[in-house]
């Protein structure tokens, strides 16, 4: 386990081949991260800033180099912020931006999932101020000319989860507040067409992916550690499950449980089969092939690469 400290707190969001992306707060402003990482050290480093706050939240590899996605020259508050614009970078394989982009949604937006195909690059995300937020979706070519985007929704609160590719286009899937929280799935075309949404669950799901033909969602209800395998829940104690990475026979669910990192194993039958501790007073925010990245509080917020088998 190494831990790595560039400002006073230092978190990491996204993990694209051996590309670290996230956000460093360097005690007046925060800034994106980019790290390159072998194993648990970090070898390289740059930093993406600007007017006022720049976050780093997605990441994708392409076939040369890198596609990333945050918020940026926003400010940022408790709530949310304020001010900020979607982000989307195209990286060569040195970490040199290409070209990026900056886009207005509704003057608050934030880039959470890039997903690379055929006919270009799609983005998702956040937009819109508490009392009247909502998601988007757009399409950009490989040159970064944005071709479409479509935002929606109007809600006291929302939070982004995942953007999965479906079997008519894309399903966009999100927790919105109106009342109460509830996991909701918004399918959509490969033109960005709405064409139904569908209520999942109670509760709040930070992360979403298909294994084994099911749709699993992470993410707490209540104040629980919660885990959505096809049908079947699971819940294991006060905390949050933040991050997931699956292989053919396994789904690691990574988060916080009790202020301790963890990484939870679950079989396909929604059973747990394994749990560790990589380390104390944090959380897991990402999961690889191996590796598990994330924070520990103290003096300062750390980021932590740990390696696992």
């Amino acid at each position: 386990m190494r831990t790595y400290s560039f400002g006073v707190e230092t978190v990491p969001a996204a993990l694209a081949d051996d590309l670290i992306v996230g956000s460093v707060h360097d005690g007046r402003n925060y800034r994106v991260i980019l790290a390159r990482v072998v194993g648990e050290e970090i070898i390289e480093t740059r930093f993406l800033a600007g007017e006022n706050d720049w976050e780093g939240h997605s990441a994708a590899e392409l076939d040369s180099g890198y596609i990333i996605g945050g918020a940026v020259e926003g400010v940022a508050t408790p709530d949310g912020g304020e001010g900020w614009k979607a982000y989307v970078a195209r990286l060569d394989e040195s970490l040199n931006v290409l070209w990026e982009r900056k886009i207005d949604v509704r003057e608050n937006g934030a880039v959470y999932s890039v997903l690379p195909a055929e006919e270009g690059l799609f983005i998702a995300g956040e937009t819109g101020r508490p009392g009247g937020k909502g998601f988007f979706l757009g399409k950009l070519s490989l040159e970064g000319e944005l071709l479409w985007l479509r935002d929606f929704g109007h809600w006291e609160d929302v939070i982004f989860t995942a953007l999965l590719p479906s079997e008519n286009g894309f399903k966009l899937i999100g927790s919105v507040k109106t009342g109460r929280w509830e996991v909701r799935a918004f399918d959509f075309d490969s033109s960005g067409e709405l064409l139904g949404e569908e209520a999942l669950a109670e509760g709040i799901a930070l992360t979403a992916g298909l294994w084994c033909e099911k749709l699993v969602l992470a993410g707490y209800c209540g104040e629980n550690f919660w885990v959505r395998v096809g049908k079947w829940d699971i819940t294991l104690g006060e905390g949050t499950a933040t991050s997931m990475f699956a292989t053919k026979d396994r789904l690691l669910v990574g988060g916080e449980l009790e202020g301790n990192a963890v990484i939870v194993e679950l079989s396909g039958g929604g059973e747990v089969v394994g749990r560790r501790k990589p380390w104390e007073n944090g959380s897991v925010e990402v999961l690889g092939e191996g590796v598990a990245l994330g924070v520990r509080e103290g003096e300062r917020i750390e980021m932590v690469i740990a390696s696992f088998p």
